[in-house]
C-alpha cells in the first residue's frame, strides 16, 4: 500500500515542483519546450536518412529506385541544413540585444538582394517577384543581418506558398517619421483560425505542403522577433485562395533621417 501511494505521490510532487519553477521563471519553460521541438524536428529528417541509407547499404533497393532514394537522402538533408541554420540563427536572436550592431541602412537595397538570392527558386515556381521603387529611401538605423534575414525569410515564404503564376510585390512607404514595409503574395493564403499562429515556432499550417517545399516553421517566427528586436510592429492580413500580405512598421531615430535626407 505505502508502495502503490509512493507510485502516486512521486510523479505529482514532481508535476507540482515543475509548474512552480515554470511560474517563477517563464523563460526556462520557454528554453525547455523549445529544445523538445528542436528534438522532435531534428529526429524526422534524420531518421528518414538513416532509413533510406540502410536500405541502400543492405541492397533492398531495386536498381531503378536506387536514383530515387538517393534524391530522398539528398532533399532530407538539405532540409536538416535549413533547420538546423534557422535554430541556430534564432537562439542567437535570444541573445541579442535591442541595440547591437545597428546602423544605417537602406531597406530597399537589402530588399533587391534578398530578391536576387531567391530569383532561381522563385523561377523554379513560376513566382515574379518585384521590389518597387519607393519614393523616398527607407533608410532606417538596424542591424544588418538580420534586415537581410528578415527579407529573406519574407520573400521566400511568400514565394513558397504561392502559386504557378502568382506574384510576390515588396513595397516601402514614409509615413511621418515610420518606415512602412510591405511583403504581399497572390498565393494561397492562411485560413482566419490559424492566423494568430503563424509566427509561433514550428508552427505550420500545412505540414505536408512546408514539407515538400523544405520549410522549418521558424520563418516567420525569425521575421516577429527581428521586428521586436527593432520595436518594429508587424502585422498580417491573409485570404484563402487571395493571398497573404505582411506589413511591419519601424520606428526610425529622426536625428539620423535628418542627416540622410539632408546630405
Amino acid at each position: 500500500m505505502v508502495s502503490e501511494k509512493r507510485k502516486i505521490a512521486r510523479p505529482l510532487a514532481q508535476r507540482i515542483l515543475k509548474n512552480g519553477r515554470d511560474a517563477a521563471d517563464p523563460a526556462a519553460k520557454l528554453r525547455r519546450e523549445f529544445s523538445a521541438n528542436v528534438s522532435h524536428e531534428l529526429k524526422t529528417p534524420l531518421t528518414s536518412i538513416a532509413g533510406y541509407a540502410e536500405m541502400l547499404d543492405e541492397g533492398m533497393v531495386a536498381p531503378e529506385d536506387r536514383a530515387e532514394f538517393i534524391r530522398k537522402i539528398r532533399d532530407e538533408s538539405r532540409r536538416l541544413i535549413a533547420l538546423v541554420e534557422d535554430v541556430m540563427f534564432i537562439s542567437k536572436l535570444d541573445e541579442s540585444r535591442a541595440d547591437g550592431g545597428f546602423e544605417l541602412i537602406d531597406l530597399e537595397v537589402i530588399a533587391r538582394e534578398a530578391a536576387g538570392k531567391l530569383a532561381e527558386k522563385a523561377a523554379r515556381s513560376e513566382v515574379a517577384v518585384t521590389v518597387e521603387q519607393p519614393r523616398e529611401k527607407p533608410i532606417i538605423r538596424a542591424n544588418r543581418l538580420m534586415m537581410e534575414e528578415l527579407f529573406s525569410n519574407l520573400i521566400d515564404n511568400a514565394v513558397k506558398y504561392n502559386v504557378p503564376g502568382g506574384q510576390v510585390m515588396v513595397s516601402f512607404e514614409r509615413e511621418d517619421a515610420k518606415t512602412h514595409v510591405t511583403v504581399a503574395d497572390t498565393g494561397i493564403g492562411i485560413p482566419a483560425e490559424v492566423q494568430e499562429r503563424v509566427f509561433e515556432r514550428f508552427y505550420r499550417v500545412d505540414r505536408s505542403r512546408s514539407k515538400k517545399t523544405g520549410g522549418t516553421g521558424l520563418g516567420l517566427a525569425i521575421v516577429k522577433h527581428i521586428a521586436l528586436i527593432h520595436d518594429a510592429d508587424i502585422r498580417l492580413a491573409s485570404e484563402p485562395g487571395i493571398g497573404t500580405t505582411i506589413g511591419i512598421t519601424f520606428k526610425p531615430f529622426f536625428i539620423e533621417w535628418k542627416k540622410v535626407n539632408n546630405k
